[in-house]
C-alpha cells in the first residue's frame, strides 16, 4: 500500500535508510527475468513492484514513491530509455539503472549514457548476489543526482 509520507519524503530528496522501506520499480518484458529480480530483491528486504509492460508501468507510476527503477533497455512497446525520459519528467529524484541482454547503442541516447555511471548499466544475466551489490551501490550513492545535467 502506498503511503503519502513515503512520497513526501522522496519528493524532498530524503532517502530512507531502512532497506525494508526501500521501494524498487522493475520493468522488463521478460516474465522470467521479472520474477527472478522481484524474488531476489524481496529476499533482500526491498519492496518491489514489477511490470512486463512499460506502458502499464508508466500509467501506474507514482512520482516520488520509488527509490530506484530497474529498466530493461529493449522492450517492445516502449524501450527503457524512452521510459526513463518519461518518468524523469515526473520524478527528478528517482535513481535508475538499466538492464541489457545485448549490446548498448549510444546514438540518440548519448545524453543518458553520459549522465549515468557505468555501474548503472547491468548486463543480463546477473546473479542475485551481484545484483544486490550493484543495487546497494546505486541506492547508497546519495550525493549523485541523476538527470540533473
Amino acid at each position: 500500500m502506498k503511503k503519502e509520507g513515503d512520497a513526501e519524503n522522496r519528493s524532498k530528496g530524503r532517502l530512507l535508510v531502512n532497506k525494508t522501506s526501500m521501494r524498487i520499480l522493475v520493468v522488463d518484458d521478460e516474465p522470467d527475468i521479472n520474477t527472478t529480480l522481484e524474488k531476489a530483491l524481496e529476499q533482500n528486504g526491498f519492496k518491489v513492484d514489477s511490470y512486463e509492460c512499460p506502458l502499464m508501468a508508466l500509467e501506474n507510476f507514482t512520482p516520488y514513491y520509488y527509490d530506484l527503477a530497474i529498466l530493461d533497455i529493449k522492450m517492445p512497446e516502449m524501450n527503457g530509455f524512452s521510459f526513463y525520459r518519461e518518468i524523469k519528467k515526473l520524478d527528478k529524484n528517482l535513481r535508475i539503472c538499466f538492464l541489457t541482454g545485448g549490446e548498448m547503442y549510444y546514438g540518440v541516447y548519448s545524453d543518458i549514457f553520459s549522465s549515468l555511471p557505468a555501474n548503472y548499466f547491468i548486463r543480463k544475466p546477473i546473479g542475485s548476489e551481484e545484483l544486490i551489490k550493484r543495487i546497494d551501490e546505486i541506492i547508497n550513492n546519495v550525493t549523485m543526482q541523476i538527470g540533473s545535467k
